[in-house]
């Protein structure tokens, strides 16, 4: 349920925010708007999908509100999404209650169903409004893309996010840190706080050391990457020049510009690559927050105890005890792409060479339900000790006391 808590004065937007939200999401999303000198309690229970937008014109806010958020912000420690929406340029500070969370500026030039507001409620709950320093990730050449990346750079901070751009990673267009030194801890350090990579796929790009390695980096952290490939005129060929990548089924196609070019991209191209990179930062925010809450929800009502082992790469165990002596110890990852994506599996893997053994391993998928043989396909040559099902089939699986699915 997405709850629109609006203070006196802020009326007509809070009416016209619900909207544009309904407009760009259907029957999706529930709304419901609450006036904050009324604020009492959340309308209903919680929920994996719950998010609060407050609206907010820099006059005293009500305590009642102030409390309000606060009982939100605690009874989901973990999953709660909050957004405060600044109508008051020079009063951006959000209500004492939100204020560890950065406030979105109201833009009423930009209203609808894809306006900014309704941009942000899907692509910045994901890079912005999670509690740290999120990131998106700029991988480059900088023999054919240090001007692209530039000038994305410069487009995605006037739009309000956080780039990284590692403009000293290569001299004179060939590799010359060496592994080990501190300039890679730079890199490795801006991965593990990003939210995605944006890759810019160049001809020159597979012969870089560096971008092989941020992309087998972002494999490892579980970390989405989307490819925008560059290619020539005549070059007929789609996709990323990454193999890994290419099980994503997801990256962005353009024309290699002109090397003298020192704005490569239009606007239009710069647009259309940070509105791909938000939905799809939203689509794995979703998924990160909905998966584990349908798996926990189901193990719990199975009488397992719930534990997190990595919220970031989202393993987890759960344990029942079946006598003094017989315990059942699970341990599930809850993958954030669509369906089986291999280099997630291998990490799931590395993940129970370290932690040791469980009764079962499971790695859980989300999108459409793969029917046997395409998953056998999918999976072949892993490990036989995992059993890789769709979060549909858990309930079956732990009724059975895990037999029903066998492994793969």
């Amino acid at each position: 349920m997405v709850v629109i808590l609006y203070q006196e004065g802020c009326l007509d937007v809070a009416q016209k925010t619900a909207s544009e939200l309904v407009g760009a999401f259907a029957d999706h999303v529930s709304i419901l708007q609450i006036a904050a000198e009324l604020a009492s309690t959340w309308p209903g229970e919680s929920s994996w999908d719950d998010l609060l937008i407050v609206i907010y014109n820099g006059k005293e806010f009500p305590a009642a509100a102030n409390q309000f958020i606060a009982d939100y912000l605690q009874e989901r420690p973990d999953t709660a999404l909050l957004l405060p929406v600044a109508l008051n340029f020079t009063s951006p500070k959000p209500p004492q209650a939100a204020a560890a969370i950065k406030a979105l500026q109201y833009d009423a030039s930009a209203p609808g169903p894809t306006g900014r507001l309704v941009n942000r409620v899907g692509g910045m709950l994901g890079l912005r409004l999670q509690g740290r320093d999120s990131k998106i990730f700029i991988s480059y050449r900088t023999t054919d893309g240090a001007h692209i990346a530039q000038q994305l750079f410069d487009h995605l901070t006037t739009r309000g996010h956080r780039p990284f751009l590692d403009a000293a990673k290569e001299l004179d267009g060939e590799t010359k840190i060496l592994p080990g030194s501190p300039v890679q801890k730079q890199i490795d350090e801006a991965l593990g706080t990003a939210n995605l990579v944006l890759l810019i796929d160049t001809p020159s790009a597979p012969a870089s050391p560096w971008i092989k390695h941020e992309v087998d980096t972002a494999d490892g952290l579980l970390l989405p990457v989307l490819p925008v490939c560059f290619r020539d005129a005549g070059d007929s060929k789609q996709g990323p020049r990454f193999r890994s990548l290419l099980a994503l089924q997801r990256w962005i196609s353009l024309t290699m510009p002109a090397a003298t070019d020192n704005a490569p991209l239009t606007i239009s191209q710069l647009e259309q690559i940070v509105d791909e990179a938000e939905n799809f930062v939203c689509e794995m925010l979703r998924r990160k927050i909905r998966v584990p809450f349908i798996v926990k929800n189901e193990f719990e009502s199975h009488g397992f105890a719930w534990k997190v082992l990595d919220q970031r790469l989202l393993m987890f165990e759960s344990s029942k005890s079946r006598s003094t002596r017989l315990q059942t110890k699970v341990l599930s990852h809850c993958s954030l792409f669509d369906q089986i994506y291999t280099p997630a599996i291998k990490r799931f893997g590395e993940f129970l060479n370290s932690t040791g053994r469980a009764n079962y391993s499971l790695f859980i998928y989300d999108g459409e339900l793969l029917p046997g043989p395409q998953l056998q396909e999918l999976v072949e040559n892993q490990t036989d000790e995992l059993i890789i099902l769709h979060h549909q089939e858990l309930a079956a699986l732990i009724d059975s006391n895990f037999t029903v699915l066998g492994t793969t």
